[in-house]
């Protein structure tokens, strides 16, 4: 059954896709930072692939492959864009020649109108659903202004509706009071549970766009302590910010605590992915996980995970006493969302 995004009338699939990892490649102050290599083709068969199996909110940004995965999300839904629910984000400043990303941000009025206007010629289309500013760590000063320019945005016609990718739970309820935003997108998943970032969502009625629902991969259960990635994977790479995963080994401690509710999370014939997103639809109501992808075959098992629904109550509440202590993570505040 579809959901509603936020107050909105915009209707979109309990289940997202996040279209970070069909970028390809780009760097983070001079550091390779991507999900190996990816092929435009395949990308674009998933994403029909997906539409197909009634899917249909994706979730990408013009900082992901310096707008490389925007123009491959737009080739791959033209013939069918009245079908689906495009969200983007602003507010880094690419450089292209360097293919440098996330170092700088701009949300000035003119500079947010300028972004939409190049995500709209890249995505091939006259609209965007969601319009979220990607820069979590945003001023007062700097959110007023940036509310009021999406506001005028959205009456010009060229959004829907809007929201903001921040970690912060005090920013976003400021968010909520002040704004007429419809999500936030934020950080959740069975090794984080962000109990406050999900209150806020609930009590104002803003759609909760969980990123990391996967714990980049590792709640796959395709990792052990000898994995071992490369640096041009960003799981791989020095950012401090790849909190499951360090030096491109996934970390023991996350890999005991997947152990411990491995039983729980694959009950149902689920599979560990299918079993992490059924979490997630546990967990809250207003939850829209947006796993990434790169092959058909990922898409065909996350969707598959949608039929299945959520855990039931009584495994959400044996997962949570598992896992007793919840793990809290420091989330680094340079980190793209």
């Amino acid at each position: 059954m579809n959901k509603t995004l936020g107050k909105t009338n915009i209707e979109v699939s309990p289940l997202g896709l996040g279209c970070w990892a069909i970028g390809g490649q780009f760097t983070l102050d001079g550091i390779p930072d991507g999900w190996g290599e990816v092929n435009d083709k395949e990308s674009i068969e998933a994403i029909q692939a997906a539409i197909a199996m009634g899917i249909n909110f994706f979730d990408t940004a013009d900082a992901y492959g310096v707008g490389h995965s925007e123009q491959v999300l737009g080739q791959a839904v033209k013939e069918r864009r009245n079908e689906v629910v495009i969200a983007t984000k602003f507010g880094y400043t690419n450089n292209e020649a360097t293919k440098e990303v996330f170092g700088r941000h701009d949300v000035s009025p003119a500079y947010i109108r300028q972004a939409c206007e190049r995500s709209l010629r890249r995505l091939e289309t006259d609209y965007i659903d969601l319009y979220q500013i990607h820069v979590g760590g945003l001023s007062q000063e700097e959110m007023n202004s940036a509310i009021e320019t999406l506001n005028r945005l959205r009456e010009e016609g060229m959004i829907r509706s809007y929201g903001w990718s921040t970690w912060d739970a005090a920013r976003a309820e400021q968010f909520a009071l002040q704004s007429e935003g419809a999500a936030i997108q934020h950080p959740l998943n069975v090794l984080r549970g962000d109990a406050e970032m999900v209150s806020v969502c609930e009590r104002y009625g803003l759609t909760s766009i969980n990123n990391s629902p996967l714990a980049m991969g590792l709640l796959s259960g395709k990792f052990n302590p000898d994995s071992k990635l490369p640096d041009t994977d960003v799981r791989g790479s020095r950012h401090e910010w790849v909190t499951y995963f360090k030096e491109g080994k996934p970390v023991p401690a996350f890999l005991n605590k997947l152990e411990a509710v491995r039983e729980i999370l694959t009950s149902d014939n689920r599979t560990l992915v299918q079993g992490a997103l059924a979490w997630l639809w546990g967990r809250s109501s207003a939850a829209i996980p947006i796993p990434g992808f790169k092959t058909r075959k990922q898409v065909e098992e996350l969707a598959g995970a949608v039929a299945r629904g959520p855990l039931s109550q009584e495994q959400m509440v044996e997962i949570e006493e598992i896992l007793k202590p919840d793990i809290v993570l420091e989330h680094d505040r340079s980190r793209p969302q």
